[in-house]
């Protein structure tokens, strides 16, 4: 049962409305077919109600729901970078000159193709991604941050226009974190002669997870907001 339990907590899981956003009905429809038994759910141990990403495929896919194709091109973390951890703490302690660039990234005077994000949603985001990636630098394993990073891109897919404006603002960030880690070595900070090639190697993995789970919440959208059929209905119709 220990077992199980730490299973579920590391799994990716979404909140009630999370949830509500990525199959497209209300957060109440969502409670009432949790409470009926109707979709699976559980609780953490401060009583809040989650949803396993894994079941929701099972029970979208048993629905008719259409579920994401890969992103072609793009394959799956399969080996870990070398571990640079003097570089992901050097990059943690640049958090506010990478938030700093990104900020200044934007002016009235030049347009964008996605709009500027304001600066709690710039703060949130970027220090996000920041640790996502700098998780695997300090221990050379990709696995968990990649992880991390599909199950954000799946929890912003569900905010409208989220797929363009999401990768934007991604790549803004990607390119101040690439710059302070060139500073930190040309200072040097840092004597890890492949951080450069590691940085980049798991930002390439990162927003290709991000873009993963944009897409995933994007297609994966039921198209109707129905109640599912439960045995006791189909008893009671018949």
């Amino acid at each position: 049962m220990a077992k199980q339990g730490r299973a579920r907590q590391l799994s990716r899981t979404l909140t009630a409305s999370e949830a509500a956003a990525l199959i497209g009905v209300s957060v109440a429809t969502i409670r009432g077919w949790a409470d009926n038994g109707s979709l699976p759910s559980h609780r953490t141990v401060g009583g809040h109600r989650r949803f396993d990403i894994a079941e929701l495929r099972i029970w979208m896919h048993a629905r008719g729901a259409t579920m994401p194709a890969p992103v072609a091109g793009v394959a799956r973390a399969t080996k870990d970078v070398p571990a640079c951890p003097s570089l992901a703490r050097e990059l943690n302690a640049r958090t506010e000159a990478i938030l700093g660039s990104v900020r200044g990234g934007y002016s009235d005077d030049v347009p964008t193709l996605a709009p500027r994000p304001s600066d709690p949603a710039i703060r949130r985001s970027a220090t996000r991604f920041l640790r996502i990636i700098t998780a695997a630098l300090e221990t050379g394993s990709i696995t968990k941050s990649v992880g991390r990073a599909e199950l954000a891109g799946l929890r912003d897919g569900t905010q409208p226009d989220a797929l363009g404006n999401s990768l934007t603002h991604l790549m803004r960030v990607a390119m101040a974190i690439a710059v302070e880690a060139q500073h930190a070595l040309d200072e040097g900070l840092i004597d890890e002669p492949l951080a450069i090639p590691a940085v980049l190697a798991v930002t390439e993995h990162v927003v290709a997870a991000d873009l993963r789970g944009l897409q995933q919440a994007r297609v994966t959208r039921a198209p109707t907001t129905r109640a599912p059929r439960t045995k006791a209905r189909d008893a009671q119709a018949n």
